[in-house]
């Protein structure tokens, strides 16, 4: 628990949140009334931070495999997600236990704006993991 892995980047781009809206039928991009800003909808965040679990399976001591469930999926924003921003993002995990024929991992992703390090969106993901052991 509390390992962290390399940072990655992620760029939202105005395309990329017009291809994730058209394929999930969700509305976006939206201007905010304020500032005029275009950002993302909420749900957008997962794609950069679902799935990106590269470099956890190639930490050998952990030894996570690809014979798992997605168990749940949670968001806090800091702020929304805006049409330009570049996200600094590091994976850690925060909780691993053992749960008889299971290991129940919890990966945390802190995705900080890359330009002045405030934090934009947290996420928490559960993967479970089938041991084989009793």
């Amino acid at each position: 628990m509390g390992h962290s892995y390399p940072p990655y980047r992620y760029e939202v781009s105005r395309e990329k949140v017009r291809e994730y809206a058209a394929a999930t039928g969700v509305d976006g991009p939206a201007r905010t009334a304020e500032r005029g800003e275009v950002i993302a909808p909420p749900t957008f965040a997962a794609c950069f931070t679902v799935g990106r679990f590269d470099a956890l399976f190639a930490d050998p001591e952990l030894g996570a495999h690809w014979n798992l469930v997605h168990g749940s999926q949670e968001y806090v924003f800091h702020r929304p997600v805006r049409v330009g921003d570049v996200l600094a993002c590091t994976p850690r995990i925060v909780d691993l236990r053992a749960r008889g024929r299971l290991d129940v991992l919890t990966l945390q992703i802190d995705c900080l704006d890359a330009d002045d390090d405030t934090p934009v969106v947290t996420s928490r993901g559960t993967l479970i993991f089938f041991t084989g052991k009793e």
